[in-house]
């Protein structure tokens, strides 16, 4: 009897634990982060994914709005406001609302404490379609957390980047420049960016197609940073504006800026790969172009043994026989009337409003109001702008001098900033010799060139020549500048009505 009590009593203690572990699974699955599906209100959305991910929540706050509210006395409220002394310092993040969406956030601004990857993972579970800048300031960056945040970039359109003040990824920023990349405006300011840091960025620089803005201010970036970096520019023909102020330039370094401005030689391993890009362009127009002769006429095929007869057949026409007449009678039936004529055209205008029916249904339908109108338009907005890249070493406009092939150079940057640097009288010259070069250029093609250069706080001599003349020229450069002449014609004109 007290064996079966024991066996009895083995069985009631196994049964519950095979009866719990089902129900842990499913409750499991249900609470993962994956499972969740969003509601489109960021904040709440975000809550929910810290709960099931484990993670601390941290307060959202919309930014430019004032901690707190200002104080109310018997005579009205004051002109300060009181807040509690750790509240501005507690982490927090700022969201700057969308415009159509008040619950959806276009901007995510962190500023001055670590962010973890677990953090990161959670914003990539919840991150809206609509978030277009992001600003991660001193928030301790490494290349773990780097790597974090190229799945939340994946996802979101994001157009501004902003990394300032996180030295310790300054080796890994060139895993930012992805073939899925759509960042236009990045800023790394104050990482202490170094030569040996700068190598890996710009070989990922040169063949990139999206970004327009770079600012490098505030790093550690000499002469030979500088060299790399022109070698870049040599290729790259999408960025417009670029910010190299704040470091340790030299009259070396701006030699190189100076010469990517003007027309480049093309080196041997350039010109190899010229050969081979043009090699295959016109092997791609070969296939698509049919078969000429040498005399520039274009090849017919040849026909088919039952086509040859009827050419034959007609060629014996007129000479008598049954051939003749056969022939003389499918000229008649080719032949189209006057009646048959009319039927065609009929039918042609019939077909043409046809397509312009189709065309007009088309657009309508596009343009329909509701909520299915409004998804198209929003497909079609979040679509990535395709910027058409051309690689320079396949333009038309070359030039041969002592052997050796030279292109146009960079005529795509509009905006350099060399404040705070090292730039010496030698560097000016530089500069002034590949401006004034530019200028001659740009105004037999047609194209704008550079329009804004600023060199101040440089080891430069203010009353030399090249000075005031690159003053002068880059005054006539600037797209808003208005000729003396024209404004005192202007103003005559304006006197005399």
């Amino acid at each position: 009897m007290a064996k079966k009590k024991e066996k009895s009593a083995a069985k009631e203690e196994v049964t519950p634990v095979q009866d719990g572990e089902p129900e842990e699974a499913e409750t499991g699955d249900d609470q993962s982060p994956e499972a969740y599906t969003l509601t489109g209100d960021f904040t709440a959305d975000l809550n929910e994914i810290f709960k099931r991910s484990a993670v601390d929540p941290i307060p959202v706050r919309q930014r430019g709005v004032v901690i707190g509210g200002p104080d109310v006395s018997d005579n009205g409220p004051v002109t300060y406001i009181t807040v509690d002394k750790m509240t501005s310092l507690r982490p927090a993040l700022e969201v700057e609302p969308d415009d159509e969406n008040k619950n959806s956030i276009k901007g995510l601004f962190i500023k001055g404490w670590r962010v973890e990857v677990p953090l990161l993972t959670c914003f990539s579970f919840c991150v809206p379609a609509s978030l277009t800048t992001l600003s991660l300031w001193r928030c301790g960056l490494n290349r773990e957390t780097l790597e974090a945040l190229l799945p939340l970039l994946s996802k979101a359109p994001v157009k501004t980047l902003i990394l300032d003040d996180n030295p310790e990824c300054a080796a890994h920023f060139h895993l930012l420049l992805t073939e899925e990349c759509s960042i236009s405006n990045l800023s790394l300011r104050g990482n202490g960016m170094t030569c040996e840091n700068m190598t890996l960025f710009c070989s990922a620089l040169t063949h990139n197609k999206s970004i327009i803005k770079l600012s490098l201010h505030n790093n550690k970036i000499s002469d030979e940073g500088v060299i790399t970096l022109a070698k870049s520019l040599r290729l790259n023909r999408t960025l417009l504006t670029l910010n190299l102020s704040n470091n340790n330039i030299t009259d070396r370094g701006t030699k190189a800026i100076s010469e990517v401005l003007t027309a480049l030689t093309l080196s041997h391993e350039e010109v190899v790969a010229r050969r081979k890009l043009v090699s295959e362009s016109k092997a791609a127009t070969s296939v698509d172009e049919p078969p000429t002769t040498p005399g520039g006429r274009v090849k017919e095929r040849p026909g088919s043994n039952s086509r040859s007869g009827s050419h034959t057949a007609l060629d014996k026409k007129g000479k008598g026989g049954a051939s003749g007449k056969a022939g003389k009678k499918q000229d008649k039936i080719d032949k189209p009337s006057a009646k048959d004529g009319r039927k065609s055209d009929m039918g042609n205008k019939g077909s043409k409003e046809d397509k312009r029916k189709g065309t007009t249904d088309s657009k309508s339908k596009s343009k329909s109001k509701g909520p299915a109108g409004k998804k198209y338009q929003e497909e079609k907005e979040q679509e990535p702008e395709t910027v058409e890249f051309q690689n320079p070493l396949i333009e038309g406009n070359l030039s041969e001098t002592d052997g050796k092939i030279v292109v146009p150079g960079n005529y795509a940057l509009t905006c350099v900033n060399l404040n705070s640097n090292k730039i010496g009288n030698s560097g000016l010259t530089y500069l002034y010799k590949a401006l004034h070069y530019q200028d001659n250029v740009t105004m037999r093609r047609g194209v704008k060139g550079l329009l804004r250069l600023t060199i101040k706080n440089n080891q430069l001599d203010l009353s030399t020549k090249h000075y005031v003349d690159l003053m002068d020229l880059m005054m006539r450069r600037d797209p808003f500048y208005e000729h003396p002449l024209l404004e005192e014609d202007n103003s005559n004109a304006t006197a005399a009505t």
